[in-house]
């Protein structure tokens, strides 16, 4: 994934999630202007950190109860980890 695209995702979660950088800064245990770097190109953005936003939005889509919350490839591996988990 190139650069531009993760920064692409990184934005498109955040406002997905209806959060100010400076909240999904918070969310992610940074300072604003460190996450800001991440959205404006300044820094690459770790695994760690792309990782723990999409672990952020499912906590927050089923908290509103809004699965569309969280990216289309998430909810498909949800969606297969619950039908294994019925299966069982």
């Amino acid at each position: 994934m190139s650069d531009l695209s993760r920064v692409q995702e990184l934005v498109a979660l955040r406002t997905a999630l209806g959060f100010s950088q400076s909240t999904m800064a918070f969310h992610l245990e940074l300072g604003v202007r460190e996450y800001q770097s991440f959205e404006w190109g300044e820094a690459e953005i770790p695994n760690l950190y792309m990782l723990a936003a999409e672990r952020i939005a499912i906590i927050q889509a089923v908290r509103q109860r809004a699965p569309l919350m969280v990216p289309p490839a998430i909810r498909e591996e949800a969606l297969t980890l619950a039908t294994l988990m019925n299966a069982s």
